[in-house]
């Protein structure tokens, strides 16, 4: 894999900036927390870490997006599009920076004492599009964030709640509002396995729908089944974009699965999956954002898909680091 490690880190050199990882270099060229925090795990440089806590407010809250324009920086805790605060970014940042041992332990404190008097010993609840998949209309407990709100606590509390509200039998539904909502969103799905929140026969559980539904050989369809076209807002249906979180493909869950695989003891089949994603940076010459369902980076009239994207190409360094050589998560 010498040729897509070297893609994978041409990718991230591209993104790196003296504030820290930028999401691309065209569209996204500020720091978005998830996709510059799990870029940042490619890395052992605590320098995008840093940044989001630069900007935490006095209250501990962190922000989800941090614009660079002309030399400057400023945060942004709230959703351009719905008004809603973002939780995902202080979640992000202190995951990420764990990783640094006691050097933000003070910023982590802070961070997670505003969770907790925000939300208690509750579920978090968020306002539509405040989550990554942003372009799908969901409000209420998400997966995804609830996923991080406990890897970031490890509040076993928090972790019985995921499995009481979100379980379905078969694996973690999509979110929660007047019901659950049994779509099968396969980001945090991997995340849940990838963590540890999902016992051994859960894992064994959501990787067979995975494997059956979702994984086509190179990607892992990020949401089964399609999201009535109402969930879309308006906007990504005027630009021609209604499938960028409904049925375009992204690398980042397919990432997920390859690691999935390999912590549920399936080495021989991480190996192939990990391999396949590579191929298909290699086939394109860069690390892409979204994908269609030929397998081509997405280049329509009013889009074209971002690369380099940092996010997918830290967490293919990252991956191959557990997969191939074998390194701790």
């Amino acid at each position: 894999m010498t040729t897509v490690i070297a893609l994978a880190k041409r990718a991230l050199t591209a993104c790196s900036t003296r504030d820290g990882f930028i999401a691309g270099t065209h569209h996204f060229v500020d720091l978005w927390a998830r996709d510059s925090l799990f870029a940042a795990w490619a890395t052992s440089d605590p320098v995008t870490v840093n940044t989001f806590f630069r900007f935490q407010r006095s209250d501990g809250a962190i922000p989800y997006r941090i614009f660079r324009r002309h030399g400057h920086v400023w945060p942004n805790f709230h959703s351009v599009q719905s008004g809603g605060f973002v939780p995902d970014g202080g979640l992000m940042a202190v995951i990420a920076a764990t990783r640094f041992g006691k050097r933000f332990q003070h910023d982590i404190d802070k961070a997670l004492i505003y969770y907790k008097h925000r939300f208690e010993d509750q579920l978090i609840s968020e306002w539509f599009q405040c989550e990554w998949a942003d372009a799908v209309l969901k409000v209420g407990k998400t997966l995804y964030t609830n996923v991080l709100y406990w890897k970031a606590t490890g509040d076993s509390t928090i972790k019985k709640k995921i499995n009481e509200t979100f379980w379905n039998g078969e694996f973690f539904a999509d979110w929660v509002d007047y019901k659950r909502q049994d779509y099968f969103a396969s980001h945090p799905n991997m995340l849940a396995i990838v963590w540890g929140l999902a016992t051994q026969k859960q894992a064994e559980s959501i990787l067979r729908f995975a494997r059956k539904h979702c994984w086509n050989g190179w990607a892992l369809r990020s949401n089964v089944p399609h999201y009535p076209w109402w969930r879309i807002p308006i906007q990504n249906h005027l630009v021609g974009l209604s499938d960028y979180c409904n049925g375009l493909y992204w690398l980042q869950p397919g990432i997920l699965y390859a690691v999935s695989l390999k912590k549920t003891g399936s080495h021989r089949e991480a190996n192939a999956a990990l391999r396949s994603i590579g191929e298909k940076i290699i086939e394109f010459n860069g690390v892409f954002e979204v994908y269609e369902k030929s397998g081509h980076p997405v280049r329509r009239l009013l889009y074209r898909s971002e690369e380099p994207f940092a996010w997918s190409a830290g967490l293919f360094l990252w991956a191959h680091s557990i997969i191939v050589q074998n390194k701790k998560q």
